[in-house]
C-alpha cells in the first residue's frame, strides 16, 4: 500500500467499522431496521414493521432514525468500495512483497 493511499483508505475504514457495529447494536437494540424491509404500516402514530412475522412498533424518531443510519451504512459502504478500486486501479494498493 502507497503511503496516499493509507492515508485514505486507514480513516475511511475506521469510518465504516464504526458505522457498521453502531449500526448492528442499534438493529439489535431495537430488533428490527427501519430501513426498505416492506410495506411499514402507520397506526396511531407507531410505525408497524413486520420482520419474520413479528410485527414491530417504533415510534416515529425510532424508525427515522433507524432508517437514516441504514441510508448513511449503505453510502458509507458504496464510497468505501469506490476508494478502494480507484486506488487499486491506480495501483496504490499494490504489495510490496510481490514482484509484478
Amino acid at each position: 500500500m502507497s503511503p496516499k493511499s493509507k492515508k485514505v483508505l486507514n480513516p475511511a475504514l475506521a469510518v465504516f467499522i464504526v458505522t457498521f457495529i453502531s449500526f448492528f447494536v442499534h438493529v439489535i437494540y431495537l430488533g428490527t431496521s427501519g430501513f426498505p424491509g416492506g410495506p411499514v404500516q402507520v397506526v396511531d402514530g407507531k410505525y408497524l414493521i413486520k420482520e419474520h412475522g413479528t410485527v414491530i412498533a417504533l415510534t416515529a424518531t425510532q424508525y427515522w432514525f433507524s432508517y437514516i443510519h441504514a441510508v448513511v451504512l449503505v453510502a458509507v459502504t458504496v464510497i468505501m468500495a469506490i476508494l478502494v478500486i480507484v486506488f487499486y486501479w491506480r495501483g496504490d494498493l499494490k504489495s510490496e512483497y510481490h514482484d509484478s
